[in-house]
């Protein structure tokens, strides 16, 4: 029996006889019928095929899932998630306005604190503070304020060592403080960054959000 050049479908002789002609256009239909279906594999709105390594053979990829690329892993097309290397995937920013007054030289609450849930743990967590109302009273000449970043409750950051005053008895106002951190948390837990001020003398007057001015804190998830 005779058969096509490209993908050998059976074909009728020169020389068959007519009778034997239904028969022929079964077996060749037949053969059109399978060699279309394995070149269009799909089963799903969405799907693309691609050049398998079966000849005349294509295979099926199924649709990715929203926000996916088509890229190729292992000579294959394949879908992922877009890289993220670099981007801002999200924003947190939080307020806080209510003087908090100090007497303590142990590191205590200013009550600016933010929640942020990383959705790699690959990604970065920029961290921007300023704190505003920075103040001492008139007492302690040498009297200074420490300011630090907390993660889950655990110093990553003393960003303040001693917020320096004039040096007098005389109330006195530094205005605001500000700070940056890149931190790596490792995890897609929600993590909550947090600050805390300290007085560097017992008993003597530190004051933060001082008249109840606003301090601010921002979270930037920042793509690995």
């Amino acid at each position: 029996m005779a058969t096509t050049t490209n993908y050998g479908w059976t074909t009728p002789d020169d020389t068959a006889l007519v009778k034997d002609g239904a028969s022929a256009i079964r077996t060749l239909g037949s053969s059109v019928d399978t060699t279309t279906k394995a070149l269009n594999p799909s089963t799903t709105l969405g799907d693309i095929e691609y050049r398998s390594s079966t000849a005349n053979t294509n295979t099926r990829l199924g649709i990715g899932s929203t926000g996916n690329v088509l890229t190729v892993a292992g000579g294959v097309p394949t879908w992922a998630a877009p890289a993220g290397g670099g981007k801002v995937l999200q924003v947190v920013n939080a307020q806080y306005g209510t003087e908090v007054l100090l007497l303590s030289s142990t590191f205590t609450d200013t009550g600016l604190t933010a929640t942020i849930t990383p959705s790699s743990a690959t990604s970065k967590i920029l961290v921007l503070v300023n704190h505003t109302g920075v103040y001492k009273a008139y007492d302690n000449a040498t009297n200074s304020m420490g300011l630090q970043l907390l993660r889950n409750g655990s110093s990553i950051l003393v960003f303040e060592k001693k917020a320096g005053f004039t040096n007098t008895t005389i109330e006195s106002a530094v205005g605001s403080v500000s700070t940056s951190y890149l931190d790596s948390p490792a995890t897609t837990s929600a993590t909550t960054y947090k600050t805390q001020f300290k007085n560097f003398f017992n008993g003597t007057n530190v004051r933060i959000q001082y008249a109840d001015s606003i301090s601010t804190i921002t979270l930037l998830e920042i793509g690995a």
